[in-house]
C-alpha cells in the first residue's frame, strides 16, 4: 500500500491523502488508464489519465503549481489534465520528501514569497503571503514569468503566526 495525494482538477474539491494498493485504485483515482510522469527531484511519480489530452480534460492548475514548486527545472513542466495522483516510490528517503509535500498541502501553513533582485544579496520576504500552497505556487509561477531574467523567486513555508505581533512589517492600508 502506497501513500498518495489525489489532486482533483476542480478547485472546489479538496486534495485527499489516500493509501492506494492496486493499479485499479490508481485508475479509479484518475478516472482511466495510467500514464506515469516521474518527478525525480522528489522521488515521486505523478499518475495521470493517459487519455486526458485526447478527451480534452480540464487543466489541473494545482498539480502544475506543485510541479513548479518542487521541481529542479521549474520552467520545464508538463500540462496536467484531469485528476492526478502524486505518490512516493516507497523508498525511505523518498518518503521524507513526500512528507514535505503532505505537510504543505494538508497542514496549516503560511507561505511567504521571497525574492532576490537580480540574483544578488540575501533572499527578502515580500508582502505576498498565502495560507494555501496551491495559490502561493501559482502566484509565484506567474510572477516568475513576468520578471526580468536574473531575479529569483522562491516560496518559504512556515508555521502560521498565532498572534499578530509580527504583522507590523506587512504594510497595509493604515494611514500614517
Amino acid at each position: 500500500m502506497v501513500r498518495s495525494i489525489v489532486i482533483p482538477h476542480d478547485p472546489a474539491r479538496s486534495p485527499r491523502l489516500r493509501h492506494l494498493a492496486t493499479a485499479s485504485e490508481f485508475q479509479a483515482a484518475v478516472d482511466g488508464w495510467l500514464e506515469p510522469i516521474e518527478m525525480p527531484t522528489l522521488g515521486v511519480t505523478v499518475y495521470v489519465n493517459e487519455a486526458a489530452r485526447r478527451e480534452h480534460h480540464p487543466i489541473n492548475c494545482r498539480a502544475m503549481a506543485l510541479w513548479w514548486l518542487y521541481s529542479a527545472e521549474p520552467t520545464e513542466y508538463p500540462i496536467f489534465l484531469g485528476d492526478v495522483v502524486l505518490t512516493g516510490t516507497g523508498a525511505e528517503e523518498d518518503e521524507v520528501l513526500l512528507e514535505q509535500i503532505v505537510r504543505d498541502v494538508f497542514e496549516e501553513r503560511e507561505f511567504v514569497v521571497q525574492v532576490m533582485p537580480h540574483g544578488r544579496g540575501p533572499w527578502q520576504d515580500s508582502f505576498a503571503r498565502f495560507t494555501d500552497v496551491f495559490d502561493a505556487a501559482t502566484w509565484c509561477m506567474l510572477l516568475v514569468s513576468t520578471l526580468r531574467p536574473g531575479a529569483g523567486v522562491r516560496l518559504q513555508s512556515r508555521a502560521p503566526e498565532r498572534d499578530g505581533s509580527a504583522r507590523h512589517d506587512r504594510g497595509g492600508d493604515a494611514l500614517w
